[in-house]
């Protein structure tokens, strides 16, 4: 599923907190989806609770993976 495999990057590249919360461009530079899908995959993660969002200081969303994302990446491997 693709939301999982966005997910899965999230939380490889430890975008688990406010922090280090990274955009849509940002996260789709790293895999192999349009910036329309990415945006659309992150909705749907955002409304399952696995994806929550944060705005940095131009007012722009930035995503990171919340505690519940986190305990479904780690059931994805179990």
């Amino acid at each position: 599923m693709p939301e999982y495999w966005l997910l899965m990057l999230m939380h490889s590249i430890c975008a688990v907190r406010p922090e280090v919360a990274r955009t849509a461009e940002e996260l789709a530079g790293s895999v192999a989806m349009t910036i329309d899908h990415v945006r659309s995959t992150l909705s749907e993660l955002c409304r399952g609770g696995y994806v929550t969002t944060v705005k940095d200081e131009r007012g722009s969303p930035r995503y990171y993976v919340t505690g519940l994302g986190i305990i479904k990446v780690c059931s994805l491997f179990t």
